[in-house]
């Protein structure tokens, strides 16, 4: 466990607020105007890094994340879960948490001695259908705090966070636009979208990344609005952000290697990490693993995180009855790759 991480923060994050807009004033003679969050630009432009946000309180974990990429995530009081997000604070996670650029969210039962600096509560419950409350907590607060970038994942996403953030380093975060897997949920859901009907949503199984602008863009009919469309939707929370990204005519952009299906053979694992910004399902065993893979641990530190994940070539955390197919395949796809000569 990381260092810190029983240092409680008694903070909830609001589940309603009005936000307005604030365009940068000029500055005096005309030459350079401020602009919110550092930095200064010609006063011409129109340039918002962060919005006010009116009777809405962000929390402390957010005071630095103007300009930055930060890493979001949504949780809940099931113990379960609770390991998964333990695992990403203990690997991918520990470096953007230590920069102050990574918050998880949790519900309005999410039990005190389980927040910190970075795990925080929210007004929203905890049940599935609540997970888009939650969402739209993290992206009111993305918005007022002027994040760059906002990358939103589950507890069992592994992020590739030196990656993530050279990609992005090229892209506008002023530029209205999302990255992701795109194609989910046509025909389902958001059918007064004519974008959504002919090209669908993100699937957010590999999570997505959202730009300030496109933050900015949700939040223009201020928070309470946006609360109001998604707390009570039984919609999955991928869907509801990916209608209004359509809806406030976001460029949703495709990604091809933000992985989002499930993996059970060690091999797949080491291949899906050559090249992944995000990969899925990594339980907690498997997460631990694949962060010494990527991070080049030597033998002594993989070996065992490697054999108490596996078995015979498979993850065990996968090897549950609702994939007992897919676990029985990958154990004889690893059997008959392991009987291959090595040259």
């Amino acid at each position: 466990m990381a260092p810190g991480r029983d240092l409680l923060l008694p903070a909830l994050l609001a589940a309603a607020c009005a936000a307005l807009r604030v365009e940068p004033p000029p500055a005096a003679g005309g030459g350079e105007a401020l602009r919110l969050g550092g930095g200064r630009q010609a006063a011409n432009t129109t340039r918002v890094m962060t919005m006010a946000v009116k009777g809405c309180t962000v929390s402390e974990v957010s005071a630095g994340w103007t300009g930055k990429v930060v890493y979001a995530v949504f949780t809940s009081a099931i113990p379960a879960y609770r390991d998964n997000l333990v695992a990403e604070m203990d690997t991918w996670a520990a470096g953007p948490a230590e920069e102050g650029r990574f918050v998880a969210v949790g519900g309005r039962d999410y039990p005190g001695g389980w927040q910190s600096a970075n795990v925080l509560r929210s007004d929203c419950g905890d049940l599935k259908h609540n997970l888009s409350c939650k969402e739209a907590a993290l992206l009111a607060e993305g918005a007022a705090r002027g994040a760059d970038w906002l990358v939103v994942v589950g507890e069992d996403n592994y992020v590739h966070t030196d990656r993530v953030d050279r990609f992005l380093s090229s892209k506008d975060p002023d530029t209205a636009v999302a990255f992701g897997t795109i194609g989910c949920g046509k025909g389902l859901y958001c059918r007064d979208s004519e974008g959504f009907n002919e090209y669908g949503g993100f699937c957010g199984g590999g999570g997505y990344i959202i730009s300030r602008a496109a933050l900015q863009r949700l939040l223009t009919g201020g928070a309470p609005a946006l609360h109001s469309v998604y707390d009570r939707t039984p919609w999955p929370n991928d869907m509801m952000t990916s209608c209004q990204l359509r809806k406030h005519d976001v460029l949703m952009s495709k990604v091809l290697t933000m992985y989002g299906f499930h993996m059970f053979g060690i091999t797949e694992y080491k291949r899906v990490a050559q090249t992944a910004l995000t990969a899925h399902y990594l339980r907690p065993a498997v997460m631990r693993w694949y962060h010494a893979l990527v991070q080049g641990a030597p033998d002594s530190v993989r070996t065992p995180l490697e054999e108490a994940a596996f078995s015979r070539g498979c993850a065990v955390e996968m090897n549950t009855s609702a994939w007992a197919p897919e676990f029985g395949e990958c154990l004889r796809k690893e059997a008959l790759w392991r009987s291959f000569p090595r040259w």
